[in-house]
């Protein structure tokens, strides 16, 4: 299946506020009035939000970042082995509720592929230098490391 990404004026919303010593979310979201997290539409007024549950939040982050969708159940059940019966219909559920919200991802660089500049001889006349600069810059003193 395609990539995709969010429309124009589309956003996804998920704040958590992370422990500094082990870089994992904590239970607490911040700011407060973020109940769950949801992809905010504002090409209406007034904006809309579809609300979203934190599986199918887990699962909303990797089809907005462009993740392959046949990839994403795969880390679904690699996340969570054991637990999900078909991560392929719970992919394929979120993705239809995402659907107003996104387009096919374009790609805006051209892909070149990988050549070669050609074949060339290397001499191999650079010496390396291990010796240790004794004096510093402005006449302070260095020493060995």
């Amino acid at each position: 299946m395609p990539r995709y990404q969010l429309k124009n004026k589309c956003l996804f919303v998920d704040a958590y506020l992370y422990d500094e010593d082990n870089r994992k979310p904590t239970s607490n979201k911040k700011p407060d009035v973020i109940g769950s997290p949801h992809v905010l539409d504002q090409s209406t007024t007034p904006g809309t939000a579809l609300k979203l549950n934190d599986a199918a939040a887990f699962i909303a982050r990797f089809i907005v970042l462009g993740v392959d969708t046949d990839l994403i159940s795969q880390i679904v059940t690699s996340e969570y082995p054991g637990d999900v019966v078909n991560a392929a219909q719970e992919v394929a559920e979120v993705y239809n509720m995402l659907t107003p919200y996104l387009e096919v991802r374009t790609y805006q660089r051209i892909h070149g592929a990988p050549k070669s500049k050609g074949k060339q001889n290397h001499q191999g006349g650079y010496t390396l230098d291990f010796n240790v600069n004794w004096f510093g810059t402005g006449g302070f003193m260095k020493g060995p490391l």
